[in-house]
Parts: structure tokens; C-alpha cells; sequence
């Protein structure tokens, strides 16, 4: 049988076999192959069939050549190995199945070992410091086990201490002096404004309004303050409230404020609200410029004006307390 050669490697192919038992390639059986040249015949007695060129010229004298090399199939005696896909016998040098082109050597191909994991900047970066804390903790704490002579070392944390403002409500504000002009009536002072008792503070309002005078009241204070009002406490009986002068216009000024503020009092018995604020002030001074007319009630009609009590309200300019924690 006349062989072909494989258009891939150049093996020679049998003719009726579909794949190089070399390579593996496909052998197209409807395409032209080019065929080995014949060798010349030797001298002697020549057979020779040239019909349709399927066999080839051999000498009987010579010997004939391998099973093997003329059909492309194993000698009787020649090692030989299954294709694992189609089952057909294949000599044991071929790399793939001449029938199916299956490759027959199914040893494990050599792989490329894996490759190292492959860590960013930043992950080695991180790792590198935390192997760092690691290690300062680590010496740290020898440190305290062993301190120097192979006892175990105190460790002592530090006491933080810490301020936080704290505000403070208002409340009355002590009054160390009181100082009036004028002074006052007999025993009815400027004293009694802030006596808390049921004394009162009286003036001639008649005589002092035809000199064109004013009265005025200075209250001073232990410490700078943040004034946040003042309590006015009238006469509560309603007569003797008719009967006598009750003041009316006020100027109040303090120490440090940039301007004065005037207020109107309410012709009313008892206590009212003025609204004032201030800071820092060691004083307040306020000043009646007019007051409210007194009336006949029962016969009876006065000449002074009279205030019960003045009760200033705030607390300290500097109202924080040191708040301690420790750590």
C-alpha cells in the first residue's frame, strides 16, 4: 500500500489512515499528497504491478520491508499501546492516535509553579507597621515585667485633669454696700432696700422734685457679675401704696457698661421685673428721675416716696468649675 507524508511534520502516513501518528494532524483524504520517490529496482527478479500505482515494485531477492513501514501499522512483535479515546492500536512511538488524532501519552503536562501572592504597597505597608507595634508592645512589656533588677515594675497611669465650663442659674446677688442720695428719712435708709425684711427706704419726693433733685441708689457686689435682672418691691398694702409718691423713670447704669438703659416702673403695689443685663459689673447704680403722684385715700395724702426692697439677680463673671477625671 503506497504511503503519503503528513503536510504538518513531513511524517510518512500510511494511505488509509486519517491522522499523523507523528503530530497528530488531520490527513485529507481528497487532497493530492505528495508520495516518497520509488527506489529503482534491483537487478534480478523484479515484481512489479503498475496498474493503478497502489503498489510499489519490490524484489524477491531483497528483503521485504517492515509491516510496520509499509502499512503504518505495528509488527506482530512490535510494542504497541491503546488510544484511550477510540481504542485503536498504535505503535508505542506514537505521540498520537493515527485513527483519531487523540493524543496517547496522558502523563501530566509540566505546569509553571504558582506564583507568589502578589501584595500592594499599601498591604506591605501595614504590615510592616503592625510587625512594628507588635514589637514595641512586645519590648514594653518586658520592660514593665522586668524593670532592671527582676522584679515586676509598677506601671502608674497619669491623673488627667480636665475643665468643662459649667453654667451656673442665676441667683440674688450678695450686696456687700448700699449707698443712697439722700440717705434717707430717720431709721427708713438706704440699708433697708437690702434688708429683706419689711423695712422701707423713704425720701421727701416734694421737697427733692422743687430743689430739681434726684434720687440715687448705688448697690455694689463681692465679685464681677453677669447681671441678668432686678426685682423692684413696691409697698404691697394698696392705701398706703395710693397715699404715698411711687417712683416711675429709671436710668440704671453699671460698672463697665457702654451705655445706660432707661425703664418706666408700673403704677402698681408689690413686686415687678425689670429687664436688664450686664457683665462683669462690680455695681449697679440706678436713678429715679420722676415718680408716680401720690392720692388722697382716706383722708390721708404723703409726701415721700417709698420702696420696700431692690434684689439684683445673676451669677459670676466667671461661672466655670474644674471638672477632675482620672485615666
Amino acid at each position: 500500500m503506497v504511503s503519503q507524508t503528513c503536510d504538518q511534520c513531513g511524517a510518512t502516513v500510511a494511505s488509509d489512515e486519517q491522522f499523523c501518528p507523528n503530530c497528530g494532524a488531520f490527513i485529507d483524504p481528497l487532497k493530492p499528497h505528495s508520495h516518497p520517490p520509488l527506489p529503482a529496482p534491483p537487478s534480478g527478479n523484479v515484481i512489479s504491478v503498475s496498474s493503478d500505482g497502489n503498489y510499489e515494485e519490490f524484489s524477491l531477492e531483497s528483503t521485504p520491508p517492515e509491516v510496520e513501514q509499509a502499512t503504518g501499522r505495528p509488527a506482530r512483535n512490535a510494542k504497541t499501546t491503546t488510544c484511550p479515546s477510540c481504542g485503536a492500536v498504535n505503535p508505542a512511538s506514537n505521540r498520537h492516535c493515527q485513527e483519531c488524532g487523540a493524543r496517547l501519552d496522558q502523563a501530566p503536562l509540566p505546569t509553571a509553579p504558582r506564583p507568589a501572592v502578589q501584595a500592594t504597597a499599601g498591604v506591605r505597608a501595614a504590615l510592616a507597621i503592625s510587625g512594628l507595634l507588635f514589637l514595641v508592645i512586645l519590648v514594653a512589656l518586658f520592660f514593665n515585667i522586668f524593670n532592671g533588677d527582676g522584679t515586676a515594675g509598677e506601671t502608674t497611669l497619669a491623673e488627667t485633669t480636665t475643665t468643662a465650663p459649667v453654667v451656673i442659674e442665676p441667683s440674688e446677688i450678695e450686696i456687700i454696700d448700699q449707698t443712697c442720695t439722700p440717705e434717707g428719712i430717720g431709721s427708713l435708709t438706704c440699708s433697708n432696700l437690702t434688708s429683706s425684711t419689711d423695712a422701707e427706704y423713704q425720701i421727701n419726693w416734694e421737697e427733692l422734685s422743687q430743689a430739681e433733685g434726684d434720687v440715687t441708689i448705688r448697690l455694689t457686689f463681692r465679685q464681677p457679675m453677669v447681671v441678668t435682672r432686678i426685682d423692684w418691691q413696691n409697698i404691697e398694702d394698696p392705701t398706703r401704696f395710693r397715699q404715698n409718691y411711687k417712683a416711675r423713670g429709671l436710668v440704671i447704669d453699671a460698672d463697665g457698661s457702654i451705655s445706660e438703659v432707661t425703664h418706666e416702673l408700673d403704677n402698681t403695689p408689690g413686686l415687678q421685673t425689670v429687664t436688664y443685663a450686664t457683665l462683669d459689673a462690680n455695681w449697679i447704680e440706678i436713678t429715679i428721675q420722676s415718680a408716680w403722684p401720690a392720692e388722697l385715700v382716706d383722708d390721708n395724702i404723703w409726701q415721700e416716696i417709698a420702696i420696700n426692697e431692690i434684689t439684683v439677680w445673676g451669677r459670676p463673671a466667671n461661672a466655670t468649675t474644674p471638672t477632675t477625671s482620672g485615666g
